[in-house]
């Protein structure tokens, strides 16, 4: 049998959280993988001490900050099978749509793309396929869906198999606090996430349960389900990712909260589709009879019912520059967390 070649990888925004978790998994799988390309903002530092050890040319990693449009150079390289999408924020929206254009696999860490221009990416990604476009969603609640999917054969949202898809959120630090409590919450208590660890934005995100809100538009578009069929519920562990309603059964798919278990099934289930995860545990009615799920409070924090409201709305993309600013003054001392 002859032996399989490598995929090459690029990752846009290699030293941040993801990235450099990826990083850590490729170095791994050197067998499978090879890096050929990288690129962040501003970090020049990291940047060439990770070049330097996955021995990536000069021209191959770029400072977007410096040299953006090296960025799209790097994207269309023909080497590059996989391109890995990291950047935070709104920045990572026309890199994504770049990565379809040139039919790659747009490995989707930046969850941002597809909550302001999900229709778009969609379209760009069916438009592409033939060319070898694909998404694959490297947000754990999503990357859940598709397993649970996937393991039942389906691709999408079946209204005729599934009635619900539910995602799970920890509940954050402010868990059972009151809104008179949260006037009162500091930086330092926001960060203090009782299960991942993440970089500064996403942790406020989801303190406020602003990114559930987002993740719910981002699993609406991946997966063709309507909002009305979609939910989120709480699980204090973050043990459970997803769970998917069928008709006669629920699924749900339970892991440890760490995001290398994430990229590393990604990846290694396109290298070899009948990959089996021993970390992945699929959960279903007797197990989950008696699992500990909370409701979430829409009282206290209002941030997913308000931003499913302006997605609706559509207004979605002023109220996501809106919370991005009240986030960064928030970050900065400057506004109390109740004002997010």
């Amino acid at each position: 049998m002859p032996k399989k070649s490598k995929i090459g990888i690029v990752i846009l925004g290699s030293t941040g959280s993801i990235g450099t978790q990826t990083l850590q998994i490729l170095k791994k799988h050197k067998d499978k993988f090879t890096v050929i390309g990288l690129a962040c903002r501003h970090n020049e530092k990291l940047l060439t001490k990770q070049a330097k050890e996955f021995k990536i040319s000069k021209s191959n990693a770029v400072l977007t900050s410096k040299t953006p449009g090296e960025l799209y150079e790097l994207i269309k390289k023909n080497s590059a099978k996989i391109i890995i999408n990291a950047i935070s924020g709104e920045a990572g929206l026309k890199p994504s749509i770049a990565a379809l254009k040139a039919g790659k696999i747009l490995a989707l860490a930046n969850k941002e793309s597809v909550v302001l221009a999900g229709k778009t990416l969609m379209a760009f990604a069916k438009k592409y396929a033939k060319k070898g476009a694909k998404i694959l969603p490297l947000d754990s609640e999503h990357h859940a869906i598709a397993r649970i999917l996937n393991s039942q054969n389906l691709a999408k949202f079946d209204p005729k198999k599934i009635s619900k898809i539910i995602l799970t959120c920890s509940g954050g630090p402010f868990f059972g606090w009151s809104k008179k409590r949260l006037a009162t919450a500091t930086i330092k208590d926001a960060m203090k996430h009782p299960t991942w660890r993440m970089g500064p934005k996403i942790t406020i995100e989801s303190a406020t349960l602003l990114n559930k809100g987002y993740e719910l538009i981002e699993a609406h578009h991946l997966f063709a389900c309507p909002l009305g069929n979609l939910d989120a519920i709480i699980d204090r562990k973050s043990y459970v990712h997803a769970v998917v309603e069928f008709k006669n059964q629920r699924i749900a798919l339970a892991y440890s909260p760490d995001m290398r278990t994430v990229i590393e099934d990604t990846l290694l289930s396109y290298y070899n589709p009948v990959f089996k995860n021993p970390k992945l545990k699929f959960l279903t009615d007797k197990q989950l009879k008696n699992y500990p799920f909370k409701k979430i409070d829409h009282k206290t924090f209002p941030a997913i019912k308000k931003t499913l409201k302006a997605f609706r709305q559509n207004r979605l993309a002023k109220f996501f520059k809106q919370k991005e600013k009240n986030i960064e003054l928030f970050i900065k001392g400057k506004i109390k967390f109740s004002k997010i």
